[in-house]
């Protein structure tokens, strides 16, 4: 069932996924699948992604930065869309490009290669191909994981934000000449 929607929108945690689309008219809309059904909103993703920030006080631009501050640089990065309900979603192309889809990782089940695609299963029982590796796709899925995850362990973390800026310094776990882990070294850690 196809539902046309022209007023505000927000995105929350029932969207699997959203594409641009353009309408009747030949304006680039969002496409939106929520469980098996689809809405056409009035506004192109990107601009639906902000408009779902800035109503709880952010904006998209801000959210990227800080989601490449936590994850690094990355050229297709994630995007928490809103922190207090833990919802993010990742684009599989540049999000200036009107076919991109951005997919809400807690919506993805399975994922298989397909020759050099992969075939997307969806937690509404349905699936689809989409026209990038499996590799790809997978290290998609788990930088938002990452990102999520991160967020959501520093926005609720009880020690003062210090901890964060001062990394706790890990020890290294290394191999001996046989080439098993010298597991022995711990001792002088936990002695």
């Amino acid at each position: 069932m196809i539902i046309i929607i022209n007023h505000f929108y927000l995105v929350d945690g029932n969207v699997i996924l959203m594409t641009g689309e353009y309408d009747k008219r030949g304006k680039l809309c969002t496409r939106v699948m929520i469980g098996s059904e689809t809405l056409l909103v009035d506004r192109t993703p990107v601009q639906l992604l902000d408009d779902t920030l800035k109503y709880i006080g952010f904006e998209l631009k801000g959210a990227i930065k800080g989601a490449k501050n936590i994850i690094g640089n990355k050229y297709l990065c994630p995007v928490i869309v809103n922190p207090y309900k833990d919802i993010c979603f990742f684009p599989i192309k540049s999000p200036k490009k009107e076919d991109c889809i951005w997919f809400n990782p807690d919506h993805i089940v399975k994922t298989k290669a397909r020759a050099y695609k992969t075939e997307v299963e969806l937690s509404n029982d349905l699936s689809m191909i989409v026209d990038v590796k499996l590799h790809s796709f997978n290290n998609m899925i788990q930088t938002a994981i990452q990102l999520k995850q991160i967020s959501n362990d520093r926005g609720n973390h009880p020690k003062p934000i210090t901890f964060f800026l001062v990394p706790k310094k890990r020890k290294l776990l290394s191999k001996s000449t046989t080439g098993r882990y010298n597991f022995g070294s711990l001792a002088k850690y936990n002695g």
